[in-house]
């Protein structure tokens, strides 16, 4: 038997996208602020010569998750003007 869905593949997919920019903000953030709490190493030293990426890491991540809501957003909006 079929199963009759409206949209079968939009949901993971967003889902997907809001995992991938949690993620991502995670790693941009730690990596931030990771070398304030930490004394002086090569460690530390590593973590900031990364911080352009780290940067870049965290706003992609932020995009994702703004992606993700406005995706959201846009089908609550549609769901409510079906019913």
């Amino acid at each position: 038997m079929p199963s009759h869905r409206s949209k079968p593949s939009t949901r993971p997919l967003n889902n997907d996208m809001l995992v991938r920019g949690v993620i991502l903000a995670l790693i941009g953030l730690v990596l931030i602020v990771a070398p304030h709490f930490m004394s002086a190493s090569p460690t530390r030293e590593l973590f900031e010569h990364a911080r352009i990426p780290a940067w870049f890491a965290l706003v992609l991540g932020l995009a994702f998750m703004g992606q993700y809501g406005w995706m959201r957003h846009q089908q609550k909006r549609g769901d409510n003007g079906q019913s």
